[in-house]
């Protein structure tokens, strides 16, 4: 499976998309074109989109990329959102069974441009207390919880790509690694949780501290089956 780092131009105009097609097809610094055409907020990282998995990257440009790709540049691509013009920075080959996937994460800056940058978007879950929640949450994540947990997962592509919301990355790394002993392919951790992203992102967002002697929820989502499975002993 590859993971594929790509860095965009993105303009809700034609004219300008032709223009800065134009201008790389001249050899101008890719990052240059970036600076002059590009409406993203992913131009403050040069354009950068972060990592994603080779499914979500053919959502976003088209086409299937390989591993010897690298500096290709692809578009303009009109999507819904605008156009995009795409350079593949890096390509790598992931190993499922890689401890390296288990501590997979996300910035807060590179999701944020994933979610402005049109394409394909992640699946956002959330693993906090409903409470928390209540407080802060992403635009467009789902809460999941015991209850809707397996409901929510067996809807699921396993190929999708996953992002796990939770206090300050605390919970999530766990989950991931439960998530991908159940076949789910990609999931990653966002860095410093729902408490970055309101400082980095949306300072909008309420901030707020708990008591980590507390216990956490999401360590019932990993009982729940076996608990079924005793209960289902003691009936026989």
């Amino acid at each position: 499976m590859l993971q594929i780092r790509a860095s965009q131009v993105f303009t809700h105009s034609i004219e300008d998309a032709v223009a800065a097609k134009k201008a790389l097809d001249a050899d101008e610094p890719f990052n240059e074109v970036v600076q002059k055409y590009s409406t993203c907020p992913s131009k403050a990282q040069g354009g950068d989109l972060g990592w994603m998995p080779e499914e979500a990257a053919l959502s976003l440009m088209g086409e299937k990329i390989t591993k010897d790709e690298r500096n290709k540049i692809i578009g303009p691509v009109h999507s819904e959102y605008g156009y995009h013009i795409l350079m593949i920075t890096e390509v790598k080959i992931e190993n499922p069974d890689n401890q390296q996937i288990n501590l997979a994460v996300i910035t807060p800056d590179e999701l944020h441009n994933r979610l402005s940058g049109g394409g394909s978007n992640p699946i956002l879950l959330d693993l906090r207390e409903g409470w928390e929640w209540d407080i802060a949450k992403i635009e467009g994540s789902q809460l999941i919880t015991r209850e809707n947990s397996k409901a929510i997962l067996s809807n699921l592509n396993k190929n999708q790509e996953l992002i796990l919301i939770d206090w300050k990355q605390d919970r999530s790394p766990s989950f991931v690694k439960w998530l991908l002993g159940q076949g789910f392919s990609y999931a990653k951790c966002l860095e410093g949780g729902i408490d970055a992203w309101s400082d980095k992102i949306d300072p909008s967002l309420a901030r707020y501290e708990i008591d980590e002697d507390d216990g956490y929820r999401y360590e019932d989502l990993f009982d729940s089956e076996s608990e079924e499975n005793d209960n289902h002993k003691h009936d026989h």
